[in-house]
């Protein structure tokens, strides 16, 4: 048996969709603690908005693969998969960062443009990401 099988084979399997569905979205909210936690800091010490937004993206959506492939999809961790997710997060990442450009610019300076521009960035993303991620990768 290779090694870490008899530890994923004990992990509780997603209910369908609906599990899936919730699951991942319990683990969107820490993955989206992450992302938008980071994002605020770092613009808060200076760092300009757009690498501040591509970088907080790979801090939530590193937290959000590893939470996901563990317990969202309960994955089998092979050397395909991890090219797709790359792919799919590869993606992912020019989708928000070019929704959250576009809406920082079109949105008026206020104290709540960079919390809109994050949501609708976030909200589009997310919903790209499950969909490929449940529909190409972690076929159940």
């Amino acid at each position: 048996m290779p090694a870490g099988t008899a530890e994923r084979s004990t992990l509780p399997k997603p209910n369908g969709l609906l599990g899936q569905l919730l699951r991942f979205g319990m683990v969107g909210v820490v993955s989206a603690a992450a992302d938008y936690g980071s994002l605020l800091l770092m613009v808060a010490f200076g760092v300009w908005q757009e690498p501040a937004r591509a970088l907080s993206f790979v801090l939530g959506s590193t937290t959000a693969y590893l939470l996901n492939r563990r317990w969202t999809f309960v994955s089998r961790r092979d050397t395909r998969e991890a090219i797709a997710v790359a792919l799919v997060y590869g993606a992912t990442f020019v989708l928000i960062l070019t929704i959250y450009s576009l809406a920082r610019h079109a949105l008026p300076v206020s104290p709540w443009q960079i919390t809109i521009a994050w949501v609708l960035s976030q909200g589009i993303g997310t919903s790209f990401n499950f969909l490929t991620q449940r529909l190409l990768i972690f076929r159940s």
